[in-house]
Parts: structure tokens; C-alpha cells; sequence
């Protein structure tokens, strides 16, 4: 590195938001249906629908076991630091004490290896989401799950890791009756440190919780 050079450490990151809405689920169409997708090479009846009268399409799971899947090719990705896996999500369950809980499992591919679905848990899962309102159709986001550094070990996927799949499930409702009000997702949202500059940072980057102010943020060590 040439002296006085940029690097990440010399930054204060905030981190990036990578959204990959329901339609980039899509993977096959049903049989003699012209609007009705398929949601993924999957189980179960996932369904690309549009939401009520919304015009935004969402993902309509009917069953804790309907599942859909995605292909992520990491581009500026620090991997010495945490990836955070969230859902955009609704129900037509129209009170407020409904709630969602998410499973993602994910598969790391190298150049030269199958590819495969998504099998392994993340180091932190998500956990029970709440309804934020007692109404049909109201958006909420699914908690954080987190994909950490292994201790003493580092990077959350290998270097030579090219692509990873990940594999989605709603496994679990709370009063929410899933296959009448079903649970609609409509899209993933991964959080990470991006790398901009030559040279490493073992700080992460920062980041701000959604409604606040700017320049406010989360505490690093609060639990998401």
C-alpha cells in the first residue's frame, strides 16, 4: 500500500442493503395458468399472486412446509464480517396478535462444486414476528437472522465461495391460520459491510435502524 493511502479501516461504513423482491423467487410457471408462478423449485404451493389490489406481487404461502429458494452471487461482500437476513412480510390475518417465524438455511458453492439447496442454519435465526397492527395486509419485517464469523476462525464464507443458495421457509404462525390467511412474502432484504477500498477493516460497518433519525444507528453489540 502506498503511504497516506485509503483503506476500509479508515472509514466509518454504514453498512449496504441488498432487496431481492418476491418476483426474483420466480422460477417456473404452472401449467395452463397465464398470472399464477411457481415460487421456487420447492415444496408445497408457493405462489407468485398479486397482493389484494396492491399491483405489487407477493409470495403466498399456504403451509409451514411451502418453501422457496434463491441464488446470491456476492459481489462486494466483506466476508470477515456479519450477514444479517431479513423478510418483508403480511398475512390476511387481520389482528395484532399474529406471528410469523422464518427458516433460512443457506449452501456456499465454490467454482468446480454442485449446486445444491440451501441446508445449513444461520449462526443466529430469526425468531417470532409480530403483527404491528390489527390489520389484513399490514407489512411488517421478520427479526434479523445472522450469519456470523466463526470465533476464532473468521470469514463468513471462504474466499473462493462464487454463489450462495438460500432456502426459505415461514415454519411457524401463531394464531395466524396459514392456509386461509396465509403468510405473503414480500421480499428479502441482506445486510452487510461492504469492501470499497483495498486493504481489510476488522470494524463493521454501522448500522441505522430503520425510523430513526440520521445518523442514529444500532448499538454493534445489540442483539437484532
Amino acid at each position: 500500500m502506498h503511504k497516506n493511502s485509503i483503506r476500509n479501516a479508515n472509514l466509518d461504513l454504514v453498512t449496504k442493503r441488498v432487496w431481492i423482491p418476491a418476483q426474483e423467487f420466480v422460477q417456473s410457471q404452472v401449467t395452463g395458468a397465464s398470472v399464477i408462478l411457481d415460487a421456487g423449485f420447492g415444496t408445497g404451493a408457493a405462489q407468485l399472486l398479486e397482493l389484494g389490489t396492491s399491483a405489487n406481487g407477493a409470495i403466498r404461502l399456504e403451509a409451514t412446509t411451502d418453501d422457496v429458494n434463491y441464488l446470491w452471487v456476492p459481489g462486494d461482500f466483506d466476508n470477515r464480517h456479519p450477514l444479517y437476513v431479513r423478510y418483508l412480510w403480511t398475512s390476511d390475518y387481520a389482528s395484532a396478535d399474529g406471528t410469523a417465524t422464518f427458516t433460512t438455511l443457506y449452501k456456499a458453492h465454490a467454482a468446480g462444486t454442485a449446486v445444491g439447496i440451501g441446508d445449513t442454519a444461520l449462526t443466529v435465526v430469526h425468531g417470532a414476528s409480530a403483527k404491528s397492527a390489527a390489520a389484513a395486509r399490514a407489512i411488517h419485517w421478520s427479526k434479523y437472522g445472522v450469519l456470523a464469523p466463526v470465533a476464532n476462525a473468521g470469514h463468513v464464507f471462504l474466499p473462493e465461495t462464487i454463489a450462495v443458495s438460500f432456502n426459505v421457509t415461514c415454519s411457524a404462525v401463531a394464531n395466524i391460520t396459514i392456509a386461509s390467511d396465509y403468510v405473503w412474502l414480500l421480499g428479502m432484504e441482506l445486510v452487510y459491510t461492504p469492501r470499497i477500498t483495498f486493504g481489510k477493516s476488522d470494524r463493521p460497518a454501522r448500522m441505522l435502524k430503520d425510523g430513526l433519525a440520521a445518523n442514529l444507528e444500532l448499538d454493534v453489540t445489540n442483539d437484532l
